[in-house]
């Protein structure tokens, strides 16, 4: 399999995420980062050895017409997804696109189009899919263990997001159910495993002072009747809060990845002496519980392997812009649920 030589779009949290999993994957190569401001590239590039550099507002385009990048891995914000992905596909780039697809599903629409007509391969990065639990409770169902499953329930939840565009419904397409439901309807899509028909959608800014909602509860319903149900919110205390429940005519599964990691940390030293221990940690004193190799746990390793190893046989990954598309459909859905207070169909 030839190295997949890879530019990262973007030098912040979940390009970091990205850089640490890429490090550990044979077959891969990190060869570029950009970023609008020069000195985020130039530090990201140290940090993780990437010897080129692209920064300004062209740095995306120039990125793309590097002839030495195979594939782009989008890592901006939501409002800029779009037109990198367009722009990549252009010039005869792969495509990895971190979560969600984009903030609507027309631009979506436009996205997967763009990839098709170019045929360039793509991976939607919904790490969650990918990460151990999710992957082998979907063993479980796909083998029969739990029988035919009847409802999901998933839940992630903090206090809110860490970069400011997150919290401008203009820029990330919404709020929680945007951020984070992309996660959680996505889980319960891929465990029930068949389409969805009609959705309905609760949501409200209970404490934080933005104009989209900070919590939202969404409910999915699916051919044959099964039902995903996802809770989110950026109103919790107590640090990042991941848990999902599968609920089959013969059986059940349970889990909770952020907090029965195994590893308890309870402190008190000053905070500028603690250094980073877990990801939306509320604060740094206290109990917290941080989470073993947080790229592997959450799924980054896993989802880059196999979209490196897709690319480098050329083949279409399991998880792509397609799906994409379809979580950002379902999305749109309970937006339409959340202004009307009805259950609205699909499409």
């Amino acid at each position: 399999m030839r190295t997949v030589k890879v530019g990262i779009l973007g030098s912040g949290f979940a390009a970091d995420f990205h850089a640490r999993a890429y490090a550990e994957i044979a077959g891969a190569e990190v060869v570029a980062v950009s970023s609008k401001t020069k000195a985020h590239a130039d530090e990201f590039a140290k940090r993780h050895g990437v010897r080129k550099v692209y920064s300004g507002d062209s740095a995306v385009e120039k990125m793309s017409r590097d002839r030495e990048v195979d594939a782009i891995d989008v890592n901006l914000p939501n409002y800029m997804h779009r037109d990198a992905v367009v722009l990549g596909a252009e010039n005869g780039k792969h495509v990895i696109l971190e979560k969600p697809m984009a903030i609507n599903v027309e631009e979506a629409r436009e996205m997967l189009d763009a990839v098709e007509r170019h045929h360039v391969l793509h991976g939607y990065a919904e790490n969650q899919i990918f990460s151990p639990h999710v992957e082998r409770v979907l063993e479980m169902v796909r083998n029969g263990s739990l029988g035919d499953v009847l409802w999901v329930r998933s839940r992630e939840a903090h206090f809110g997001p860490h970069s400011a565009w997150f919290w401008d419904p203009k820029l990330a397409g919404g709020g929680v159910l945007m951020d984070m439901g992309c996660h959680s309807v996505e889980v319960a899509r891929k465990i029930i495993g068949k389409n969805p028909v009609d959705v309905f959608c609760w949501g409200a800014t209970l404490l934080h002072r933005i104009e989209a909602e900070d919590n939202s509860l969404i409910l999915v319903r699916y051919e044959g009747g099964g039902i995903g149900q996802s809770e989110n919110s950026w109103a919790a205390r107590g640090g990042l809060d991941i848990r999902f429940e599968v609920h089959g005519t013969e059986g059940a599964a349970f889990v909770d990845v952020t907090r029965e990691s195994g590893i308890r940390v309870f402190s008190l030293a000053p905070e500028e002496k603690i250094s980073y221990i877990v990801e939306k940690a509320e604060a740094k004193r206290g109990w917290m519980y941080p989470t073993w190799r947080e790229h592997e746990t959450f799924g980054y390793l896993s989802e880059l392997r196999h979209f490196v190893e897709c690319f480098g046989r050329g083949e279409m990954p399991k998880e792509n812009l397609r799906d994409g598309y379809e979580v950002n459909a379902i999305l749109d859905a309970g937006y339409r649920s959340m202004r009307s207070g009805k259950w609205e169909k699909m499409g």
